[in-house]
């Protein structure tokens, strides 16, 4: 069942919750232009659902089922969103996993809100991809409509649209860059998976969160020629293992 819910700005956000009385929760964050249906989310929906865990799936605004014009939309409306389901949504601090931009958006929740969250699960955690977009992706011609038009298109193998790149997304990345600072602030406990043949966002995205994170208890899982979406069988296996060990941690 999918529910509304409206952000503090006024923004609806549409999300599935799995009620429990447990002691620890699971939020899912989905990536760019991805949303809570996808096999990743569903997987773990279901591991929450059989071992009696809270867990909430939710679309960022302008995603999925949650409305907006998604070329006036970016990473400071998505953390909200994110904080929106952490504060009225879940009873208990979180463990939160974060699929590629859902990574980033996950750290930021840790550093802007640490009480809400118990633990991060990174999947292919892409940092500050919206300067490695502008840096290295996007081509002359497609800077140029960014700046005349507001937006442009990309290329994806996902989407035969192509993905939309707007100059409020990459401009609103700019408050929220964690690769550029010395130290992460997240004390949390962090687990971070990564594919060695991601090709979209590579390995060394992990390795520099894994280096500059203050935390302590931290652990960087390479799964040997894992894709981007990590979604196969034995990926999805490693995921929920990593989360079952973590959930073992918490509850000691």
């Amino acid at each position: 069942m999918i529910n509304k819910i409206k952000s503090a700005n006024g923004r609806e956000i549409s999300y599935k919750h799995l009620k429990n009385k447990s002691k620890i929760s699971v939020l899912f964050c989905p990536g760019f232009n991805s949303d809570m249906n996808g096999n990743k989310a569903s997987h773990i929906f279901d591991w929450c659902k059989n071992n009696n865990i809270e867990c909430a799936l939710f679309d960022y605004s302008g995603h999925g089922n949650s409305p907006g014009d998604f070329k006036n939309l970016g990473i400071e409306e998505w953390i909200e969103d994110t904080n929106t389901i952490l504060d009225i949504v879940l009873n208990n601090p979180a463990i939160i996993i974060g699929s590629s931009m859902g990574g980033w958006i996950a750290i930021n929740i840790a550093i802007l809100n640490p009480s809400k969250v118990s633990a991060i699960i990174g999947i292919a955690s892409a940092p500050d991809f919206t300067e490695k977009l502008w840096a290295s992706i996007l081509t002359k011609k497609q800077k140029l409509d960014i700046n005349k038009y507001g937006y442009t298109r990309v290329k994806s193998e996902y989407d035969s649209n192509g993905y939309i790149i707007s100059k409020k997304l990459i401009n609103s990345g700019k408050k929220y860059l964690i690769t550029k600072n010395k130290e992460i602030n997240v004390s949390c406990p962090v687990r971070l998976i990564h594919g060695d043949s991601d090709e979209e966002v590579t390995l060394s995205n992990s390795v520099c969160i894994f280096k500059r994170i203050k935390s302590k208890n931290i652990e960087l899982t390479i799964i040997k020629n894992g894709d981007h979406r990590l979604s196969k069988p034995e990926n999805l296996k490693t995921i929920l293992s990593t989360l079952q060990n973590l959930k073992e941690e918490l509850l000691r």
